[in-house]
């Protein structure tokens, strides 16, 4: 990691810490009842969360958020969760999901409350908690963010996915051995068709008003997109505003894509998003 991002998050970390007991100095006294404030939080808090498999403009969706007041929002959030969020894949078992996830945000989620923020995060680490948050908090709403399949390959090549160089594939799941993957764009396509699969199993499992599904490269080249979910969250970002963010490349990578061939069959769900390309 680049020394100017390590002193970022060294700093806003920092700022989040001191932020935190200046608050919580602030309620100490001052709250009717400490023991019902966990179930407060859970009945009335409204957070947003973005689904997807990592590599499709979260960034992107951040700075967006950014226009709108009221919000706190994190990209990417500490603790990670890169361990914890592949076992409540593994393990498919909501309790041990809600208790992960409570551990890693519920202080966040409740603090922001408190303060008056809706809590926002993009982290596609969260993903797979998906059914956990639904259940605990009944007012949260999701966003599934989607990215052609070939585009994600490539990121994933580029940044050395399944070669066990990187700490993320900690946190990475894998192909059952059955499937017999050698190649790792064969692996990282089934790993996109994987995740959007639990994505739209989850999706199924709750009320559609709380979820929103968008491709990633309408959301790049196109504000109309923009604004229609941003309505979908009764937010106010002006049209304007919203375009300049889009025309700024975000996250641009100073390597030119390439195109990796892959098993397409791994990838069924891209009839069901981009019908016209496969």
């Amino acid at each position: 990691m680049r020394k100017d991002k390590l002193l970022k998050e060294w700093y806003d970390f920092n700022i989040k810490y001191w932020k935190a007991l200046k608050l919580r100095a602030k309620l100490n006294g001052h709250l009717e009842n400490s023991e019902a404030l966990s179930q407060h939080i859970f009945d009335e808090s409204e957070p947003i969360f973005v689904l997807s498999t990592g590599r499709v403009g979260t960034m992107l969706l951040t700075r967006l958020f950014e226009l709108e007041k009221g919000l706190h929002i994190e990209h990417e959030a500490l603790p990670e969760m890169l361990l914890t969020s592949k076992t409540a894949y593994v393990t498919r078992d909501i309790s041990f999901a809600k208790g992960a996830f409570l551990a890693g945000r519920y202080e966040a989620i409740r603090d922001y409350q408190l303060s008056g923020l809706r809590y926002v995060e993009t982290n596609n680490r969260l993903t797979f908690f998906a059914p956990a948050i639904a259940e605990l908090f009944p007012k949260a709403k999701f966003i599934h963010l989607v990215r052609h399949p070939s585009s994600f390959i490539s990121s994933g090549m580029q940044r050395k996915w399944y070669t066990g160089q990187s700490i993320t594939d900690e946190g990475r799941i894998s192909p059952p051995e059955s499937l017999n993957l050698m190649s790792r764009s064969d692996k990282i396509a089934w790993l996109w068709n994987t995740t959007n699969e639990y994505i739209e199993n989850f999706k199924r499992s709750i009320s559609v008003e709380r979820v929103y599904t968008l491709q990633s490269e309408k959301l790049f080249t196109n504000v109309d997109e923009a604004i229609s979910l941003m309505k979908w969250l009764k937010f106010q970002t002006q049209p304007d505003l919203a375009k300049k963010i889009i025309d700024t490349p975000v996250n641009k990578s100073k390597t030119k894509k390439k195109y990796h061939s892959y098993d397409k069959s791994l990838t069924p769900l891209s009839k069901l998003y981009y019908p016209e390309s496969d």
